[in-house]
């Protein structure tokens, strides 16, 4: 019998529009009101104040830009989440589960969770969402890949 090769997983981006949308208009709100105080004059005699509505500006321009990128693309090679902040590229092989449950804060939030094979837990921020309709979705999306790639993997196995 001839082995088979690994069945692709297809390349996916899963996001949230509506958590996009909301943050690039707050980001952006941030960066005209500061790109204002400074066009006006206003704080040109006050180091402070420049200082203070450069650094508004630099996080709103960085809220707008962060926000277009947002989400988790998922390929062969495995996660890569973009936030916010810094982004997590996540190979499968370093995935022991995929477990969904509540995220942090007040609000119910759900998001899609990894937990790693050293026991760690990692949530996808990105995919939060208030709606368990659409973070199951996700979830039942990302652990078929991960499956995949567990039956097709050597190192996993």
């Amino acid at each position: 019998m001839e082995p088979t090769s690994p069945s692709p997983i297809p390349t996916r981006i899963l996001n949230r529009p509506g958590q996009q949308v909301v943050l690039f208009m707050v980001g952006g709100l941030f960066a005209l009101l500061a790109a204002g105080m400074l066009i006006s004059g206003s704080v040109a005699g006050d180091p402070f104040g420049l200082v203070l509505y450069a650094v508004i500006g630099a996080g709103g321009l960085w809220i707008v830009f962060r926000s277009c990128v947002m989400g988790v693309r998922i390929d062969p090679t495995g996660l890569t989440e973009r936030g916010l902040g810094r982004s997590k590229v996540v190979p499968w092989c370093v995935i022991g589960a995929v477990s969904t449950g509540d995220g942090p804060g007040l609000a119910p939030a759900q998001d899609p969770g990894l937990v790693f094979k050293n026991g760690e837990r990692v949530g996808l921020g990105a995919l939060a969402s208030y709606s368990s309709r659409v973070v199951e979705a996700d979830f039942a999306l990302i652990k078929s890949a991960h499956a995949s790639h567990v039956t097709d993997c050597t190192n996993c196995a």
